[in-house]
């Protein structure tokens, strides 16, 4: 293999690579940036892993490079120089106490056979052994579970039948991967996705870490084709027990009609997947309507309207931006009085001008409405 990297990064490999030479410890690329590699798809992520204990080898680095963190539960650390940052992993074997939940370490400084088997993807586990030689770079590829060919057919296989059990994010990692590099799941990854979704055990299933992992993928760039699948295939069941049957025309009608953006729509895709109850709201006056909508977000606003095609809410687009130009302020120096009235004159004006919005246009035009119609006590 070969990877092309500027020289201060080089350099800090080299500095690396060097320091582990000298206690006879294996140094290895895994994972994305093997992957993109073969892909031919430039990545800025790179992930170092040792065949032993990272922490006890970062602390053993010269002082040229910098501990930035490091993770106790994982054995991981992070390791900067210069501007630089490499995050180190230990080679481990881990076990899942709970579906959806973190893995826990049970060993670290494990052989690669047995690292491999706590990842996602084959096309995601084959490793790149780094050597020295000559103070050159040398780049070995390993392949324990014919990765190579699955990248090369665009298959996404996991290792081990139970893997969609222990983290259901994978499935959703799976997807990312299908719309970002044009993979798709094997026959068989299909069928485990789907025993899976129609024998789900929530209990202790870790929710916050699966919303993390969706709320990351309807944030790309394929957002919607993700969103259609998610529900088309039931894969929102990670999230919540109930059915969905969903109204795309209408969905995107709201998308375009309430002007979101990108990161807005995600939030609605959101809320729509985890499908809350919601009561429509009894609005009597303009004067309501803005004071109760202007509470919510877009997207909230946008789900409150697909579950209650409350008209109001249109209503509220036209008026959610009037507002008063005088303030009382400008009340009290006409003679008004400090109090209660100020606020219900500023309300009764606002109302008056959401139902007449062409009637005042200037500051004049507010001051004689209110002279007008309330008396100076």
């Amino acid at each position: 293999m070969k990877f092309k990297f500027d020289k201060r990064i080089e350099n800090f490999l080299k500095i690396i690579l060097k320091n582990a030479q000298k206690i006879g410890l294996r140094v290895f690329f895994v994972g994305g940036i093997v992957r993109d590699n073969i892909l031919n798809i430039k990545t800025s992520d790179i992930d170092i892993l040792v065949l032993g204990n990272a922490i006890e080898f970062a602390k053993k680095l010269p002082d040229e490079i910098k501990i930035a963190s490091f993770h106790k539960d994982f054995c991981t650390v992070k390791v900067e120089y210069e501007d630089i940052q490499i995050d180190i992993a230990s080679s481990r074997a881990e076990s899942y106490p709970y579906s959806g939940g973190l893995p826990v370490l049970d060993s670290v400084g494990v052989c690669l056979e047995d690292d491999v088997l706590r990842r996602d993807f084959t096309v995601n586990s084959l490793y790149c052994e780094l050597k020295l030689i000559n103070n050159e770079i040398i780049y070995e590829l390993i392949d324990l579970v014919n990765g190579l060919v699955d990248i090369k057919n665009k298959i996404l296989k996991v290792l081990h039948n139970k893997s969609y059990i222990d983290d259901p994010t994978r499935i959703l990692r799976g997807l990312d991967f299908k719309y970002r590099f044009g993979f798709d799941f094997s026959k068989n990854d299909k069928k485990l996705i789907c025993e899976y979704i129609n024998n789900i055990n929530y209990e202790n299933m870790g929710k916050d870490r699966v919303l993390k992992v969706l709320r990351k993928i309807l944030k790309s760039d394929f957002q919607h084709d993700v969103f259609r699948e998610i529900i088309e295939n039931k894969y929102y069941k990670i999230i919540q027990k109930k059915s969905l049957e969903l109204d795309f025309d209408k969905i995107y009608s709201i998308n375009k009609g309430f002007n979101l953006n990108h990161s807005q729509i995600c939030d609605f895709y959101l809320l729509l997947i985890e499908d809350n109850d919601i009561d429509k709201k009894n609005i009597n006056s303009k004067l309501d309507l803005q004071k109760e909508f202007s509470k919510y977000d877009l997207a909230n606003l946008a789900y409150y309207y697909y579950k209650t095609n409350d008209s109001n809410v249109l209503e509220y687009f036209k008026i959610k931006d009037v507002k008063n130009i005088i303030s009382g302020a400008d009340l009290l120096n006409l003679g008004y009085k400090q109090g209660v009235e100020l606020g219900n004159i500023l309300n009764s004006l606002l109302d008056f001008k959401m139902n007449n919005p062409s009637i005042l246009k200037s500051k004049q035009d507010e001051l004689n409405w209110v002279i007008l119609n309330f008396k100076i006590k």
